[in-house]
């Protein structure tokens, strides 16, 4: 919808005539399966080319209106972008979606354990006591870093009761949900945020997928492993879960290609692998309790 309304706005920009020549294949596809359906553009022969042309210019004007009711030019400059879709297309998810920022929501217990950006600090463990966590507004072009572990994970059982960490852990424990975020992986490759980043997913599709995800965005200097829990093997088979394997599968083995193709497919991946096909199953966080 967004390349038909933007090639509409071409062609009556454009004194309502537009030739084949300007517009791609998709382009043109769009626009004549257009023309089939509401007769408000004529499609002739020019020669050798053709020529679209708007019939009823009013009615075109009105149909931009109901799919596009501000143009850019009418926007404010600093507007959000997901208003900006708002306003352009009458739906936020259309066009550029992302946030501008994201949120780290932290705990630690070691009070090493402090970002900074070379004139603030954030202490996580203090944060962590005071209020039961640390919270972090991040977005490209900052400087901020710490010099412990970060473990990342997707599920908020496992942030809100943290009895499954070793008493050694003495890094920062960071959640996200279900997907990493596309800023929070621009902003862990900008530089290094961290020496080692520690994702611990769901072992299914999902899981593996952001883990790839992980590996091609982090900075050069940064370290990425993946967090393996105590008797995977033996928890997989009792406790995997054959619903999500099925949801999930093809994202697995794609995500495990992808691991062989960057060098990454170490002797546990292949493990899991093997496992999880032959038993049909996919292992989710919460089995670390069990």
């Amino acid at each position: 919808m967004n390349a038909l309304v933007n090639i509409i706005q071409r062609l009556l920009n454009n004194s309502g005539v537009l030739m084949k020549s300007e517009l791609t294949a998709r382009q043109r596809k769009a626009l004549e399966q257009f023309a089939q359906q509401t007769r408000l553009i004529e499609i002739s022969k020019q020669g050798r080319s053709t020529l679209y042309r708007a019939s009823n210019v009013t009615a075109l004007a009105d149909y931009l209106a109901r799919h596009q009711p501000l143009t850019e030019a009418e926007l404010p400059v600093d507007i959000p972008n997901r208003s900006r879709n708002v306003g352009l297309h009458a739906d936020s998810k259309k066009g550029k979606s992302t946030h501008d920022a994201y949120y780290l929501l932290m705990k630690a217990w070691d009070d090493g354990v402090i970002w900074s950006n070379g004139k603030d600090q954030l202490n996580v463990a203090t944060m962590t006591r005071q209020f039961g966590l640390a919270a972090l507004q991040v977005s490209t072009k900052q400087a901020w870093q710490c010099k412990k572990p970060l473990l990342l994970i997707e599920n908020q059982a496992l942030f809100d009761r943290c009895d499954w960490l070793e008493n050694s852990f003495e890094g920062c424990l960071i959640y996200y949900a279900g997907q990493l975020p596309d800023i929070l992986l621009q902003w862990l490759a900008e530089r290094p945020r961290s020496s080692q980043l520690v994702l611990f997913p769901d072992y299914d599709g999902v899981g593996l997928s952001n883990y790839v995800r992980l590996l091609e965005s982090i900075h050069p200097e940064t370290k990425a492993d993946f967090y393996w829990m105590a008797n995977w093997q033996e928890k997989l088979q009792t406790f995997g879960d054959s619903a999500v394997w099925a949801k999930t599968h093809i994202l697995f083995e794609n995500a495990c290609h992808k691991l062989q193709a960057i060098g990454a497919m170490d002797e546990k991946f292949q493990q899991l692998a093997s496992l999880s096909q032959r038993l049909g199953k996919s292992l989710e966080q919460e089995a670390v309790w069990l």
